[in-house]
């Protein structure tokens, strides 16, 4: 028995310290593991193919991104964990596909957004349209996803529309479209219940050719739906009636043509005969010798000579200001210059049109003006002949 006994306890021993030895050789391999290689920024049919070659296996996961299709942009574990072998590895893969840059068509009026969106290759989806008081009906006032992001090609941009302002008592209130182009104000116009029933062309440096400088009845005004309304659009071109008023100023400021002379009424006619006449031509006052019987030649010889203005220096005065008149106050930085260049400011309000500046200015040169008008006005700037800025004070 005693025997039998020992036997027993010697076979449990023997298992226990088999067992044990066993199971410290396994620990002691798989605790090493293997290391998990980079696969980061490889193509996904090279980096399934050293996962395999090593042991592991693979789970794909595609993401959206700009780099080519089947790209690894990020992996799991980490490159360098230790793992058992037969361990699964996730892949996040990129997507591909064409991405392109969206436009922001915010503030255009709609078949303006539409076409902007079409050249840059997109498609529009859902349109909702609400009332807005500060927009003209038609103009787009957000746009989802949001400018500027690069967007899959595929995807739909959808677009948030105003229909202008709510109508009260069946009137309509006129949109703002100053400083848009013609064809855009008339669209925004009639999309807001009005129609255009005239457009006037002015000739205007102020503004780009094209571009509405004024809209009667004034903005907010509220009509009936389908009134009109008078669009006035920035020409390059004089009307006839413009041609024929600059040619009459013209004629009247050369010298040779009959002046208008001014006589003291306290005066006899008899003094008036003897003593010359004053005429007031552009820049000067040039005497006029009373008619004798000397030759022309003689007479002409006591003429002094006219001198013509300078233009850079001539500066439109405007008339006197009513009351409730406004201040502009009117800042500009001339940009870095190699030479010096003419720089003219305009200001356009409802007595016309006002020369604040004109003259040479060197680079770098800070303007600083405070000019006057009357209910409404456009600043323009023109730097060397060429538009470089306008602004609206109301």
């Amino acid at each position: 028995m005693s025997k039998m006994y020992k036997w027993v306890m010697v076979l449990i021993l023997l298992i226990i310290v088999v067992s044990g030895g066993m199971a410290v050789l396994t620990i002691w391999k798989g605790g090493k593991g293997i290391a998990v290689p980079p696969l980061k920024e490889m193509s996904l049919v090279e980096a399934v193919d050293e996962a395999n070659r090593i042991g592991f296996k693979v789970k794909v996961e595609q993401i959206e991104s700009n780099l080519p299709g089947g790209t690894v942009l990020a992996q799991w574990p980490d490159p360098g964990a230790r793992m058992k072998k037969d361990t699964t590895v996730v892949l996040k893969v990129s997507k591909g596909g064409n991405r392109l840059a969206l436009p922001d068509v915010r503030g255009l009026e709609y078949s303006q957004a539409l076409k902007k969106l079409e050249e840059a290759g997109f498609q529009v989806g859902d349109i909702i349209r609400v009332n807005d008081d500060s927009r003209a009906a038609g103009t787009v006032i957000a746009q989802s996803p949001a400018a500027p992001v690069m967007v899959e090609s595929t995807r739909k941009i959808d677009l948030l529309v105003s229909q202008g302002q709510i109508s009260q008592n069946g009137l309509i209130a006129v949109p703002d479209v100053l400083q848009r182009q013609e064809q855009i104000a008339r669209k925004l116009v009639e999309e807001s219940g009005l129609s255009v029933a005239n457009v006037e062309y002015v000739y205007t440096q102020n503004s780009p050719e094209g571009m509405v400088i004024s809209i009667r009845p004034k903005v907010g005004t509220s009509l009936k739906r389908g009134q009109g309304v008078i669009l006035q659009v920035a020409s390059m071109k004089k009307t006839v009636t413009e041609q024929k008023a600059e040619t009459e100023q013209l004629q009247i400021a050369a010298p040779g043509l009959a002046p208008s002379v001014s006589v003291k009424q306290s005066e006899s006619q008899a003094e008036v005969a003897s003593k010359p006449k004053s005429v007031t031509q552009t820049g000067t006052l040039v005497p006029v010798m009373p008619p004798s019987s000397k030759p022309q030649s003689q007479q002409s010889s006591t003429v002094a000579p006219v001198s013509k203005p300078s233009q850079k220096e001539a500066i439109t005065k405007p008339a006197p200001l009513p009351a409730g008149s406004k201040i502009a106050k009117i800042r500009y930085q001339v940009p870095p210059l190699t030479k010096q260049m003419p720089l003219k400011i305009e200001m356009v309000d409802d007595r016309g049109t006002t020369v604040l500046l004109n003259r040479d200015v060197k680079g770098g040169e800070y303007i600083s003006l405070e000019a006057p008008y009357v209910d409404e006005g456009v600043v323009t700037i023109f730097l060397g002949g060429e538009f470089v800025w306008q602004d609206r004070y109301r």
